[in-house]
């Protein structure tokens, strides 16, 4: 495996013979390595790869999952993979081979990304992706075994999600004085669209005749692309209080100039303004996304059917939304045993006594 010296660049290069993944032979040259050791290392990764050994490191085998999840998912979805990988996977296991991985090394792995604090939720997200990645290992890349299903997970999913009860955000919004993040709130609220949804929103998204809003695309938290909605089914015209949309056309009107989105805001600016005026109204902090949770709490407790809920929500099914909010449904045991006995007396079923 001999490399080459490019004189008139001062670099070095490899031309070398390899077999393809159909077994055939063909020949490529890579040049630019500031080092004869990079030339070759890169030589026998490629050839490595293209043999579909598992004698390749990490940070080439994530290069190879990233270009093939490209093709299958969403924009939105591949971003945020992205950025696990490179961010939270890379920095400390790219360097190593997969023939080296152990549950020794993955378990050092969750432990490092736990010192960092991140939550339950965050820290199963980023090992459910690699875990993700190296399955793709298993089956492409000649890995023995995912040394993550040794290790197991790396916690307990938070089975509760947090939301304002509808007194807390009404004492929350006689805080918010700017007109531009009181409309946000308010919709945020009321619809329970996500925060990717309203920062996408047009103000031709509105219909004040009907009071409904058209969401149809979705803002990319990662780099603020405008994009199709988190699925298909996300889709949906929203009908909403009169009141709230008088809000929503009031703020337009009174706008110099209507920019295309609508609000000309970051996730993090919006965030930032909630936890400010929260603290303010001396409120517990809630995240931007659990407005969202807020709505649907408020349409539970208020008995609306699931069905309704989930379509509203812009779920696939009813099923993803009672795997959320399932345990709001719990809570609502003893209303509803009460419910039933009330129906009782009433109807002297039983006796009163």
């Amino acid at each position: 495996m001999p490399a080459y010296r490019d004189e008139k660049t001062k670099t070095w290069y490899v031309k070398f013979r390899y077999t393809d993944w159909q077994g055939k032979s063909k020949q490529t040259t890579k040049r630019g390595f500031k080092t004869k050791k990079e030339a070759l290392n890169y030589e026998h990764e490629y050839k490595a790869t293209s043999e579909e050994k598992s004698d390749i490191t990490v940070a080439t085998l994530a290069e190879k999952y990233l270009e093939d999840r490209r093709l299958y998912v969403k924009a939105s979805s591949y971003a945020a993979l992205e950025q696990t990988i490179r961010v939270h996977i890379l920095p400390y296991l790219g360097e190593i081979k997969l023939t080296e991985l152990t549950p020794a090394t993955m378990r050092q792995w969750q432990n490092e990304l736990k010192k960092q604090g991140f939550s339950a939720t965050t820290l199963i997200d980023y090992h459910r992706r690699c875990s993700t990645l190296l399955n793709f290992a298993v089956k492409y890349y000649g890995l023995t075994a995912n040394p993550l299903r040794t290790v197991g997970s790396i916690g307990q999913m938070e089975s509760r999600v947090d939301f304002w009860e509808l007194s807390e955000f009404q004492h929350f919004m006689t805080f918010v004085k700017n007109p531009r993040h009181k409309v946000c709130f308010l919709l945020l609220f009321y619809s329970g669209m996500r925060v990717g949804e309203l920062l996408a929103l047009n103000a031709g998204d509105f219909d004040f005749v009907k009071n409904q809003i058209s969401i149809t695309k979705s803002k990319m938290h990662v780099n603020g692309d405008i994009t199709a909605p988190k699925t298909k089914y996300s889709v949906r015209a929203v009908d909403m209080p009169p009141a709230i949309m008088q809000e929503a056309k009031d703020y337009i009107n009174r706008l110099d100039e209507v920019t295309e989105p609508l609000f000309v805001l970051t996730f993090s600016a919006l965030t930032k303004a909630l936890k400010n005026y929260a603290t303010k109204a001396g409120l517990k902090p809630i995240r931007i996304h659990d407005l969202r949770h807020s709505h649907a709490s408020l349409l539970i407790h208020s008995g609306f059917p699931i069905t309704l809920i989930s379509k509203r929500l812009g779920h696939k099914s009813p099923d993803i939304t009672l795997k959320v909010y399932s345990h709001m449904y719990k809570e609502s045991g003893a209303e509803v045993a009460q419910f039933l006995q009330n129906t009782l007396v009433s109807q002297s079923v039983v006796n009163s006594d």
